[in-house]
């Protein structure tokens, strides 16, 4: 390796002084430890530090020559710690005498003088996710995070590290997440009192949403929102982030400076914790108007945690429909979400509604460019299980008349969903099996049980012991003596002692007899030892108390499922197995075009639409055009090469458009929540009087479960929840003023905050 004589001469084209000055520093530390950089190393370096310029090591007044001795050892060392950042950045070790040895350097750099702000806001990053990734898993891990946690804000309190507002936004959010509330209310309390200069939007969202779970009260949060608002330097951010602002031009992206989603985000979760479904309507509605393609994704998982899923699954479609990142996690909650929600109907047709809108929301994710998983599969797989027609009774469970026609089409939709979800390299495992083999088998199908169980073995996947268990009997009901073996085979395989338990061996021995072993049963039978499991004359008289009850019914005798559900069933599947296909033919991780295949927005409700399309556009521009800028701004309509300007989402819809079909769900969602908000006061009133539990009213899913109400709503409610809907709407479908109740809807719930609103409009 050639030694360099001085540090301009490693890029003959690019002067030291035409780099960025974080730049500048590698290149004399590269310059020092005598290596060279290659083209590419320079590009990268001045990609990821050309934002963020740091202090010159040179004394003042020099500014080429060879640094002192003392800085050549400092840069070296800022070198190495950056390096060291980007590594643990990247990898996310776990080991905690690692980080220990990064945060001491990280001080001691900090306390001479040598790192930036970016080095803090990075730390501060890196940290976070620390917590987030480690947080269940290792109790010692977590208890050495938060010291070193502890480390770096004393450090920031004192001034020993740069300052960046990145800091207070991740230490804030990490105490209320990790549930150090205390730690983080006294961190704000001495945030609050700095100048108003240190306080910076993007930390005072984090900060409300800490107090709204502490237990602070809604208006005191309010206050806090309010006051950011007031300290913000741009008169133009102030109005845009209220409800009800008009943005100036509709079909482009909000540039106006300071309209971060942040503060937004903060308000909207105290909100939501207390209750208030109308103001945090609201918010939503702001955030989508802002940025319809660039909204939060913590803000789709409080309506998911905090409201019902038949609102929930709206404003996820909203994200969805523009192209908003949302986590595999948050797409599961929706699913498990959905998938308990066909659990509590009771009616076939309910079943297969909900079912349908967990494909339609599957395909709203993967059009967002979204990555499927195997937890996702098995949700899949056991909703549609669970939405197949079920049998009268146990007893009389068979595998022929009309459930035949109904196994194959479930048979034939999970081919299609195994093959689809093997391009997002999400293959089925044991949990996709062990779950759905003992529902279909309490369904009355063990034909269906026998085929999934073949499949498993295939996949040379094992059952656990419940699942080897449901296979003896659907052998003994199917009187199939190789799945008898094989089932048996993989029980005893499967079992955590030396024998299966004594009730596995009760279900052999009747399994055996329907399938005519009685020879294998009685060889089984003599392997057991008395002194660690029942004789088998125990198990015997066990098994001829039991026999009455597992007796196989004769051929005519079997129960068969109602015409009419299997044929409803086997539509549904047909129309399943069109949505998987459609979305086969678009590669995993790209955006869809959702202007020629747009996203079927499930509505669990059945709500029709509420006005005609003309009378809603009429009714959005009145409430959202800027007409005035329009008139002082004519060439916005036309670019200057004649093409239209239109911002566009990744999904393929204009910004116009996306903001009005978001408008139209907000609506829809205001009325849904009015509903359901009167619902729960009139059963509320209604059970008191009866003297009975209170409809599913219970607290937030926070770490403070008293922050505020949140709808928890059974079986039983959510049936005659659904019921009084629907004699609702045919009450007053024909009588409703929609336009009154949408303006008296999206109308702020403080009058004082509406006026404010028309103060920051006219200025």
């Amino acid at each position: 390796m050639n030694r360099i004589a001085a540090p301009h001469t490693l890029f003959p084209a690019i002067h030291r002084s035409c780099l960025p000055q974080r730049l500048a520093l590698v290149v004399q530390s590269r310059f020092y430890s005598v290596q060279r950089l290659s083209r590419k190393d320079v590009k990268k370096l001045k990609h990821r530090h050309q934002r963020t310029p740091i202090r010159s090591p040179f004394p003042a007044g020099q500014k080429d020559g060879v640094l002192p001795e003392r800085l050549q050892l400092l840069s070296a060392d800022v070198l190495r710690f950056r390096q060291k950042t980007d590594a643990i950045s990247q990898d996310l070790p776990g080991e905690p005498e690692s980080l220990q040895i990064w945060i001491a350097e990280f001080l001691r750099l900090g306390k001479q003088k040598l790192l930036d702000s970016h080095d803090s806001a990075e730390t501060a990053r890196i940290l976070h996710n620390f917590d987030r990734k480690f947080r269940s898993k290792d109790p010692k891990f977590k208890k050495s995070l938060h010291g070193l946690i502890e480390d770096v804000r004393r450090a920031f309190v004192s001034g020993a590290i740069p300052s960046a507002a990145q800091v207070p936004l991740h230490l804030l959010s990490y105490y209320k997440e990790s549930g150090h509330l205390d730690q983080g209310i006294e961190f704000w309390k001495w945030l609050s009192d700095r100048d108003d200069a240190i306080l910076d939007p993007i930390f005072v969202g984090p900060a409300i949403e800490l107090l709204a779970v502490y237990g602070a009260s809604l208006q005191h949060c309010e206050d806090i929102f309010e006051s950011t608002l007031h300290r913000q330097e741009n008169i133009g951010s102030q109005y845009q982030l209220q409800s009800g602002s008009i943005i100036p031009d509709r079909s482009r992206a909000v540039t106006i400076r300071g309209t971060s989603l942040s503060l937004l985000q903060g308000i909207l979760t105290a909100r939501l914790l207390y209750g208030k479904w109308r103001s945090s309507y609201l918010a939503l509605d702001t955030a989508f108007r802002l940025h319809p393609t660039q909204t939060v994704p913590r803000v789709l998982d409080l309506f998911v945690y905090e409201r019902p899923i038949f609102e929930a699954l709206p404003v996820f479609s909203m994200f969805c429909r523009g192209g908003n990142r949302v986590s595999k996690v948050t797409l599961a909650a929706v699913l498990d979400g959905l998938k308990k929600l066909a659990d509590h109907a009771s009616s076939p047709s309910t079943k297969i509604g909900v079912v349908r809108a967990i494909f339609q929301a599957v395909e709203a994710y993967t059009g967002s460019a979204g990555i499927l998983n195997t937890r996702h599969l098995n949700i899949l797989t056991r909703a549609v299980v669970c939405a197949m027609p079920r049998f009268p009774a146990m007893a009389c469970i068979g595998s022929s008349g009309n459930d035949r026609g109904t196994i194959k089409g479930v048979v034939d939709l999970f081919k299609l969903l195994f093959a689809y979800f093997g391009q997002h390299n999400a293959l089925p495992n044991s949990i996709t099996f062990n779950g759905t083999i003992p529902i279909a088998l309490s369904f009355g199908y063990p034909l269906l049980a026998k085929i999934l169980f073949e499949d498993m073995l295939i996949l040379d996947l094992s059952p656990n012991v419940p699942t080897a268990r449901d296979l003896l009997t659907a052998a003994g009901l199917l009187r199939d003596a190789n799945l008898l073996k094989m089932a048996w085979r993989r029980m005893c395989e499967c079992s955590e002692s030396r024998l299966p338990d004594p009730y596995s061996w009760r279900i052999m021995t009747i399994s055996a007899r329907q399938c005519g072993l009685e020879s294998f049963a009685g060889d089984q039978l003599r392997l057991l030892d008395s002194e660690t499991a029942p004789s088998a004359a125990t198990v015997m008289q066990a098994v001829d108390n039991d026999l009455v009850n597992f007796a196989r019914p004769e051929e005519g005798e079997q129960a068969k499922i109602d015409a009419n559900d299997a044929l409803n069933f086997g539509n549904a599947c047909t129309e399943w197995m069109n949505i998987l296909h459609r979305m086969a033919t678009f590669p995993p991780g790209n955006f869809r075009d959702f202007r020629n295949h747009p996203i079927d927005e499930a509505n669990l409700l059945t709500w029709p639409d509420i006005a005609e399309e003309s009378w809603q556009r009429k009714l959005y521009d009145e409430l959202t055009q800027d007409k005035e800028h329009e008139s002082r701004h004519p060439t916005l309509l036309n670019g200057p090469d004649g093409h239209d300007p239109v911002a566009v989402s990744n999904t393929g819809i204009k910004f116009d458009q996306l903001r009005y079909q978001n408008w139209k769900t907000i609506n829809r969602l205001l009325i849904q929540a009015q509903q359901l908000d009167k619902w729960v006061e009139v059963s509320t009133d209604a059970a008191i009087q009866d003297r009975k539990a209170s409809p599913g009213l219970k607290g937030s899913r926070t770490t403070n479960p008293t922050a505020g109400p949140r709808y928890l709503i059974s079986k039983e409610q959510l049936r005659a929840y659904q019921h009084d809907i629907e004699i609702e709407k045919a009450k007053e479908m024909n009588e409703i003023d929609w336009r009154t109740l949408i303006l008296r809807l999206r109308k702020p719930e403080d009058e004082s905050h509406h006026l404010q609103t028309q103060t920051f409009r006219r200025n």
